[in-house]
């Protein structure tokens, strides 16, 4: 470039700044130590005095809280410099926005900007086309950016697990993007689950892998941070239970940045994640993890995540007995004698003004649910009537195919509206304003419509999964027989609520609705009120 020596001001030294370019192949451009030497080849060629560097390695243009900018933008405001030298424009930014800025926060604090590339001398020339240049820049970065996301995506889709790998797995040293199991940790990631579906909660779970002396995940990876994340917590096990990694999935692309400008990110719908199953090797069985989902979701919807201070394992029955007469939960209470048993929550915390005690011996519930299971593999109970209950209201989703295609033709038909009103407002027949409200509402229709298909896939799913729950209980009796015991695993599997009746009590009216009971006749409660348990069975006939 042709440069004038006269306007030069040795007043203050030159700042040449320098920062990394990376192509859209993720390939340096050109090296730090190479732009740095062409710039300082300059100063030294037209003597332009003293000079100092600032750089800036392997962060993105397009923002500009860079430490090396943001220590030239203090030296400028302290008096010290009076020259900004670079390679070139692109080299300040490819923000449009904060690169004009940046610009005009140079020329008020009237220091020379020259880019060698771009042949710009801020004292020579005119600004008539700098914001075009910019702007140029701009749009480089964002196509680049598009390109880059395209790449990534591409390798989820292709099960190539990017980023930093889960506590209990490394990366492969002979497949890239492969995840192999770190057997230090495999043992324990499988007691975690087991033990959560035993029913441990999270902070037990937390308090008993700190005992044993295992890392965290932070400090097993040496991440940032670590040294603050010296302890295990609640949210390392939930993160843990949750993860579909240790079932051999990898569930990628969760979140995005909201704009390639911008590293702010959003986290997207389930939807639009990236699924790929059968990655790598599992820890444990999709089974177990299935059942641990199960579990956890049956935690939030009913309060029980937390577990007390020192409260490692819950009672076998705990969150599963439910009071006829006031809906709330029972409580364990061990008395004198030793027998282990459950009363009414209420009842515990208010005595008799708040409820009657509901008392139920475990060893007598136990008993009962061993019969009534081997009696539903023979015969006729009450759950035999909640099935048939439940085939009447299968059979009426098995026309979902058909619903799902109406309503995916109205979906179109709202498609074909947007395309109308906009050859309208381009034709001139409707205004901006009628256009843009036209818009507002069909689009509206079209996410109404769109959740209806999404609830008609749902329940089809629902109706291809429990094809025969005979099955089912054919399999919960064989299982029963094989360990005549039940375990918190075996209830967890196939117990969703167990409702404790007395002599005289009027059903809760939350109860009736919530567990289908609106198909007990009189005749069935006056059978249970003569039982000596007294109890309704609620299984899970989702499994």
């Amino acid at each position: 470039m042709t440069f004038n020596e006269s306007s030069v001001d040795n007043s203050g030294r030159v700042a040449i700044y320098a920062r990394l370019s990376v192509n859209e192949n993720g390939e340096r451009d050109e090296s730090l130590e190479t732009q740095c030497q062409l710039l300082q080849s300059f100063v030294e060629q037209y003597e332009l005095g003293a000079f100092g560097f600032y750089v800036d390695s392997d962060i993105s243009g397009t923002c500009f809280d860079r430490p090396g900018l943001i220590q030239l933008v203090k030296d400028i405001n302290e008096g010290s410099v009076n020259t900004v030298l670079v390679k070139d424009l692109s080299r300040l930014g490819r923000n449009n926005g904060e690169t004009l800025t940046f610009l005009d926060f140079l020329r008020e604090k009237d220091i020379r900007l020259i880019a060698l590339g771009d042949n710009y001398d801020s004292f020579r020339d005119d600004d008539d086309t700098i914001g075009i240049r910019t702007w140029v820049n701009e749009h480089y970065a964002r196509d680049i950016s598009k390109k880059v996301r395209y790449n990534l995506r591409k390798k989820m889709q292709n099960g190539q697990f990017l980023g930093r790998p889960p506590f209990g797995y490394l990366k492969s040293g002979q497949q890239k993007n492969k995840l192999v199991v770190d057997e230090r940790y495999k043992d324990i990631i499988g007691e975690i689950f087991d033990l959560y579906i035993s029913g441990w909660g999270y902070r037990a779970l937390a308090e008993y892998v700190q005992s044993m002396g295992i890392p965290t995940p932070s400090q097993d990876k040496g991440y940032a941070g670590a040294a603050q994340a010296r302890r295990w917590n609640e949210q390392h096990i939930r993160r843990i239970i949750k993860n579909r990694v240790y079932c051999g999935d990898t569930v990628q692309g969760v979140s995005e940045k909201v704009s390639f400008k911008s590293k702010k990110t959003r986290r997207l719908d389930s939807e639009r994640w990236i699924v790929v199953a059968d990655t790598h090797q599992p820890v444990i069985s999709r089974e177990t993890f299935a059942l641990a989902q199960q579990i956890r979701e049956k935690r939030c919807r009913e309060g029980q995540g937390r577990k007390r201070k020192g409260q490692a394992e819950p009672h076998l029955f705990t969150g599963f007995l439910v009071c006829a007469a006031c809906g709330s939960n029972h409580t364990y209470r061990k008395k004198r004698s030793g027998a282990a048993g459950y009363i009414c929550g209420q009842y515990n915390r208010f005595g008799r003004k708040g409820c009657s005690s509901h008392y139920i011996n475990e060893k007598t519930l136990a008993d009962y649910i061993i019969r009534d299971i081997k009696y539903m593999a023979k015969g006729i109970s009450f759950q035999q009537q909640l099935i048939e209950k439940y085939r009447q209201e299968s059979s009426g989703l098995k026309n979902s195919d058909t619903n799902i295609e109406r309503i995916e033709n109205e979906v179109a038909r709202r498609n074909r509206q947007l395309q109308i009103a906009y050859m309208d407002r381009v034709r001139g027949i409707i205004s901006e304003q009628i256009y843009l409200a036209a818009v507002d509402a069909i689009k509206g229709e079209i996410g109404l419509l769109k959740h209806r298909i999404q609830k008609q896939y749902d329940q089809a799913t629902t109706v291809s999964k429990d094809t025969d729950v005979n099955e089912l209980l054919n399999t919960l009796s064989a299982e029963l027989l094989n360990t005549e015991d039940v375990d918190r695993v075996l209830l967890e599997n196939y117990m969703k609520k167990i409702i404790v009746l007395e002599k005289g009590d009027t059903i809760h009216q939350n109860i009736w609705g919530k567990h289908s009971l609106q198909m007990l006749s009189g005749k069935h409660l006056h059978a249970m009120e003569q039982d000596e348990s007294r109890l309704i069975l609620i299984y899970n006939l989702d499994w």
